[in-house]
């Protein structure tokens, strides 16, 4: 009689089988992600653009043609927003440049091109994929800082990106230089993050889309299932944390916060939402000294979020005045096209019409008709994942509803454009169908 003994498989071997499983499109958007330091050593600004290129190469070498069908509404409304901005922009500009020109078509222009691509070809990844490839970049952006902060005690040089170099930047960073030409990994010049030391960068060029990306790590880990998930969301928020970024941790808890509210009421209706609110409110409004501690946590994280980084506090509040003045008073049509003049002599980023999406880039600078451009886009991208919210997972629409939030305070940046193609690409997990699973079975025995 003989025994037969199981031999578990290595991990390189698990790894292996996983691997396999995957599909084409899993497979490439799974090494994008892992591979983003190479795209920040690149440039991160041209990262659309170089997909886009890749895609269409691969495609005309592959087929013989791009493989493009009829586009859906909102690829149409986002290729006519960029095609406005792109013609705007350099209407309004003192000098025609590279970078007028290049701008809106690796940002807005290519962004359309892909979704419409995307949607062509019904791409789809599955939300474990996903999950795979974001914990990967996660041990790779905390390890990087361990190195950076703890091994090298925050002395790391600044150096140029291969854009950078190409376009022969100065090797000495300076504000306003443009943030991927250079590759800044810790930036101690505006104060802290919210451990007290530099504030964290990574691979996004800025701490600003830093904060932005690990808030959307956040939300991916709620959507999965599990231990690992849950890890995964811990090492955003950390992440997060480091970046020092308030309006993304403030717009993440609240969006958290109606996530789970929502979630309640789906599962328990609304009699589960309104006893819960009762009892919450009750006891605020009826036990002293549960209402002194809300009061007093209340009024101390106002006084405390405003005292953040005051100097940044104080510059952002005038630049919005300002560029609220300005639209007020003009109520541009069609826009400036280009930031005004900036607000702090010496400082060029501190300019009118930046630092918030929807006063500055939208009504500021494209007016009111670039403005209700990209108002119907949104619109449809958000009735697009709402009628297909049964086969996705729910980080894709509350993903937007932080970035609509965000938008008030934060320009809408090549990171936040590319998580919402990621979002249009994610699929929950399904069990393989009987046909899947026969045919993998008749070549495994072939």
């Amino acid at each position: 009689m003989t025994t037969t003994i199981a031999v578990p498989p290595s991990l390189l071997g698990r790894v292996q089988s996983a691997w396999e499983q995957l599909t084409h499109a899993e497979r490439i958007v799974f090494g994008i992600i892992v591979l983003l330091p190479v795209w920040w050593g690149i440039g991160y600004a041209y990262i659309l653009l170089l997909l886009l290129l890749g895609i269409a190469l691969s495609d005309w070498w592959r087929f013989g043609r791009i493989r493009l069908a009829k586009p859906r509404l909102e690829a149409v409304l986002l290729l006519c927003f960029g095609v406005y901005c792109w013609v705007n922009i350099n209407l309004n500009a003192q000098a025609i440049t590279g970078h007028t020109l290049l701008g809106p078509l690796a940002h807005w222009l290519s962004g359309g091109l892909l979704l419409w691509y995307i949607q062509s070809n019904h791409i789809r990844v599955r939300l474990r994929v996903a999950l795979w490839a974001g914990a990967v970049l996660m041990a790779e952006i905390l390890a990087l800082w361990f190195v950076a902060q703890i091994v090298m005690g925050g002395n790391v040089p600044i150096l140029r990106s291969l854009t950078g170099l190409l376009l022969g930047k100065q090797e000495q960073y300076a504000g306003g230089m443009g943030d991927s030409n250079y590759l800044r990994l810790l930036d101690s010049s505006e104060s802290f993050n919210f451990f007290g030391g530099a504030r964290y960068s990574s691979f996004f060029a800025h701490p600003e889309f830093a904060g932005q990306a690990m808030a959307f790590v956040c939300l991916l880990s709620l959507s999965g299932r599990g231990l690992w998930p849950f890890l995964l969301g811990g090492a955003g928020l950390l992440a997060l944390l480091l970046t020092g970024t308030r309006s993304a941790l403030l717009c993440l808890a609240i969006v958290a916060a109606l996530r789970f509210v929502f979630s309640l009421g789906k599962s328990g209706g609304i009699a589960a939402v309104l006893a819960l609110a009762a009892a919450g409110s009750f006891t605020i409004l009826s036990v002293p000294p549960v209402t002194e501690a809300v009061l007093g946590s209340y009024q101390g994280t106002v006084q405390s979020t405003d005292n953040f980084r005051k100097e940044s506090t104080d510059a952002r509040r005038l630049i919005y005045e300002r560029t609220f003045e300005k639209v007020a008073e003009d109520l541009p049509l069609f826009g400036f096209g280009m930031p005004g003049k900036t607000v702090i002599p010496g400082y060029k980023p501190a300019q009118i019409g930046s630092h918030s999406f929807i006063l500055g880039s939208l009504l500021y600078c494209q007016g009111f008709v670039g403005t209700a451009l990209f108002v119907a886009f949104w619109s449809s991208l958000w009735l697009r994942l709402w009628q297909e919210r049964d086969e996705r997972p729910d980080c894709g629409l509350w993903t937007l509803v932080l970035w609509t939030m965000i938008s008030a305070v934060v320009a809408f940046e090549i990171v936040r454009l590319s998580v919402v193609l990621l979002c249009v690409l994610l699929v929950v997990d399904q069990k393989p169908s009987k046909t899947a699973v026969s045919s993998r079975m008749t070549r495994s025995m072939s």
